[in-house]
């Protein structure tokens, strides 16, 4: 066996195998089997032919995505964990929006060719309300699973309140108000998506200490005097001019002493690893205008020339999502 081709074919037909995963949750696959059924009982319940439904359902067995017993098709613990919509754990709105990310994608090289984004995203998050709730509460589903490391990573960190800027959902604000009693926090974002992140506060019980103000951290204020302000994976998706207004703005808001927050994925210093991280840059440059993948090294530098200093990296994983710290002296 030639594993060198095996290896390059590999890399070639990579993109088939996130499709099915994709027509799953369009299909709503896994929420139709709460009990195990046929391949008929679901066509008939779609609308769709039994034939190409059977490829589909069979491919997904191959992936462990789904069970077969006879003709009867059920869930394997990824599609319930991860497919339904009333499991804690569910992906639904994250894969919606990566399933919209890969036509992008399939124009990586014509956004090299003009250096720019191909489907600027900031544009369609104003004028598209599903996908803008999609994406908000995608990257809540997504992100949700790394709160309890960020709220470790900050133990020793003196915070009273946290203002979270472009913070979403609320993800990170929850994570550190839940596992620290005395903090609270404010998120800023934009009126459509202060709505959801009033949903999510309420959710997880933290009304009374999560807070949300409507704010377009590109031009305005973050506030005065407060402990730590955070920016967690938003710089990735601006350029470096409105990188720096953001850095000097935190600055602006902080107290002396304040802590300045920087969380999201960077590069290894040649640029060239890990490998999430450099397909991180490349989605960055096909979905963002000016967006693009730092490395730990280029954001400090920034954040120096911004006048912070004591810098220290609080969180580092092998994926390259870390989470550095700087102080307001």
């Amino acid at each position: 066996m030639d594993v060198s081709f095996m290896a390059f074919s590999r890399l070639a037909f990579g993109h088939w195998e996130g499709q099915p995963l994709y027509a799953l949750a369009d299909l709503g696959i896994a929420q139709r089997l709460t009990e195990p059924r046929t391949c008929a009982e679901l066509a008939r319940e779609i609308g769709c032919e039994s034939e190409p439904l059977e490829r589909l359902l069979d491919c997904a067995v191959a992936q462990k995505l789904l069970a077969c017993d006879g003709e009867r098709y059920a869930n394997t613990d990824l599609s319930a964990r991860f497919l339904t919509e009333d499991s804690p754990e569910s992906l639904l709105c994250w894969l919606r929006v990566m399933a919209r990310w890969k036509q992008p994608w399939t124009q990586l090289a014509e956004a090299v060719r003009r250096g720019e984004a191909v489907d600027n995203q900031s544009k369609w998050l104003g004028e598209d309300p599903q996908f803008m709730r999609d994406f908000i509460l995608g990257m809540h589903q997504f992100a949700s699973r790394s709160g309890p490391a960020f709220a470790h990573a900050l133990q020793d960190v003196p915070i009273r309140h946290l203002v979270d800027v472009g913070g979403g959902a609320g993800t990170y604000s929850i994570a550190l108000c839940a596992a620290r009693p005395d903090v609270t926090a404010q998120v800023l974002d934009l009126a459509p998506v202060v709505e959801i992140t009033r949903e999510t506060v309420r959710a997880a019980g933290l009304a009374d200490r999560v807070s949300a103000k409507v704010a377009d951290y590109r031009q305005d204020g973050f506030g005065e005097a407060t402990d730590a302000l955070l920016f967690s994976n938003v710089l990735h998706q601006e350029s470096a001019q409105v990188c720096r207004s953001m850095l000097d703005r935190a600055r602006q808001a902080l107290r002396p002493g304040g802590t300045l927050l920087v969380q999201g994925y960077f590069l290894a210093e040649d640029r060239r690893a890990p490998l999430f991280t450099t397909l991180h840059n490349l989605s960055a440059l096909a979905l963002w205008d000016g967006g693009r993948s730092w490395t730990v090294g280029d954001m400090q530098a920034q954040i120096a020339a911004a006048g912070f200093e004591r810098q220290a990296v609080l969180r580092q994983e092998s994926s390259g999502f870390c989470l550095l710290s700087a102080v307001k002296v």
